[in-house]
């Protein structure tokens, strides 16, 4: 589970999935002077029926029902309208008895009604009442086969539909409709065309093999979430949110470019995957995914607990057991790997709780409650207290000096000291990672948003700015060399100290 909360906490994705096309597409905006839809923006319900009602063109129909919005039924109030002005019963009046315009006008308010399940108004009332919206566009669709507007509108609400179902065809459904008509068969503004494709296109990346979904794919071998090394020359193998990827330390010694990246650089070996964190346990890196545990000892990758579950917000987490043997968590469940069977066997953990993160030190196993406590064997410690002062915590780690860490979102990083947890100075919040140099006498901690706090004995602190890689959430000290690896969210960064300052090179998937 942490992986996926790190990622809503802590990224801000361009797509706020909760959105919907019936929600999130402001047709209206692009007929702003439109006198009706000005109306519609007001309120003005009687003026809007009768416009909806009239002969007007479907693309300034369409702008007015949507300046309407979805958060109340104007479908039920305008099929009254026509209703009265038909002289007949609401529940009586059926589609024969509208007009094509007419009855597009009633299937979008029906959509916009009841957008989530689509379904119809009042099934009990019978007529327009029991129809659902996709019916009902059909039907307008099927009288007006020449009329973009309409066309597109239909693909608009077949899109809502698949948004509980494939992706891609929230984009390729639209799109499709707009391919098939010329730019001078569309009676629909351009604008707002445009506005319908600035969001449409957010869905593109779920159709494999399009141009999208390979840059998704790409842009996500960057995003990465733990660095970790084996191997002699050292190999840095990062976890990332599109998989496992691995770097040659030694080969990618390559002169830098004016960008600070390796001319003709690439990863030595890439395995895909879906939310990957992994560590070095027994002269191996051993990768937690979504899917699967991944095995990388430097020449090739092997794979173990394969599930095809997709989507449950559930990951596997490696850690050390107690006595450093390799665990692997999903939820509350444990497995331990068998050298001498070479497979997984569950053992029994000492929580009963998914922990957000945990390790054994010094023999104590030690967990995170998420937002609650710090549980160190069967001990409570609570946040804001002499033994933890912090208040966010989300991960352990060891440094190479044996050190004892707690990353904190909210107050930085705390170093274990005497039993009680010790704020570190330099660093008051977004603790993501800390290395210590113990032969060159320089300790590095990492700022989530800002970069690495460079910290040497009686020197001031020195920020090395690493912003542009957006989000950090893992760094990786080479003790033969003190360089410094830093995974972000668009790359992966290797810091080369020269004297008091630093040379970058960036490393990209490309």
């Amino acid at each position: 589970m942490r992986a996926l909360i790190l990622m809503c906490v802590f990224s801000a994705p361009g797509l706020a999935l909760a959105d919907s096309p019936l929600t999130s597409i402001d047709f209206h905006e692009a007929y702003a002077n439109d006198e009706a839809v000005k109306a519609a923006k007001a309120g003005n319900t009687e003026r809007v029926f009768s416009f909806l009602a009239g002969g007007s063109p479907n693309d300034r129909k369409l702008a007015v029902a949507n300046a309407l919005g979805w958060s109340n039924d104007f479908a039920t109030g305008f099929i009254s309208f026509l209703a009265q002005s038909k002289d007949v019963k609401p529940e009586a009046l059926g589609v024969g008895q509208l007009t094509p315009s007419q009855l597009f006008a009633v299937a979008y308010l029906v959509a916009l009604s009841n957008y989530l399940e689509l379904n119809a108004l009042d099934p009990k009332r019978g007529g327009l009442f029991a129809m659902k919206p996709i019916a009902l566009m059909q039907a307008a669709a099927t009288a007006q086969p020449t009329d973009f507007t309409v066309q597109y509108t239909l693909a608009i609400v077949k899109a809502q539909r698949a948004m509980a179902g494939k992706w891609c065809d929230v984009f390729s459904i639209p799109k499709a409709v707009e391919n098939a008509f010329p730019p001078e068969k569309r009676n629909l503004k351009p604008e707002a065309l445009k506005l319908a494709n600035d969001y449409l296109v957010l869905y593109e990346d779920n159709c494999e093999g399009s141009k999208a979904a390979q840059k998704k794919n790409t842009d996500e071998l960057n995003q990465y979430y733990s660095l970790s090394t084996v191997g002699s020359p050292m190999q840095v193998v990062g976890g990332t949110q599109g998989g496992v990827v691995v770097w040659d330390s030694k080969r990618s010694t390559e002169k830098p470019t004016s960008a600070g990246g390796a001319a003709g650089l690439k990863p030595i070996a890439i395995h895909p995957g879906f939310i990957c964190r992994g560590m070095t346990i027994n002269l191996a890196v051993w990768i937690g995914c979504e899917k699967e545990v991944v095995r990388w000892e430097g020449v090739a990758f092997t794979t173990d607990l394969s599930r095809t579950t997709k989507g449950t917000g559930d990951y596997y987490q490696l850690m050390k057991g107690p006595h450093g043997e390799v665990w692997v968590r999903l939820g509350a469940k444990v497995w331990q790997f068998d050298e001498a069977k070479g497979n997984f066997a569950p053992v029994t953990a000492p929580w009963s709780f998914d922990p957000y993160d945990a390790l054994f030190f010094e023999g104590q196993p030690y967990f995170i409650e998420f937002l609650k406590t710090i549980r160190v064997g069967t001990t409570t410690v609570p946040f804001k207290s002499e033994l933890y002062p912090g208040t966010d915590p989300r991960q352990f780690r060891v440094d190479l000096d044996g050190t004892l860490w707690i990353e904190d979102f909210e107050a930085g990083l705390f170093h274990l000291e005497r039993g009680r947890f010790v704020r570190q100075p330099g660093l008051s919040e977004k603790g993501s990672g800390v290395a210590t140099d113990v032969q060159r006498k320089v300790r590095y901690l990492l700022h989530y948003t800002k970069g690495v706090i460079v910290q040497r004995e009686g020197q001031a602190d020195q920020l090395v700015d690493l912003s542009s890689l957006e989000n950090m959430r893992d760094l990786l000290l080479d003790p033969e060399t003190g360089d410094v690896w830093v995974g972000g969210w668009t790359s992966l960064v290797r810091l080369r100290p020269d004297g008091q300052s630093f040379g970058k090179q960036e490393f990209r998937v490309r």
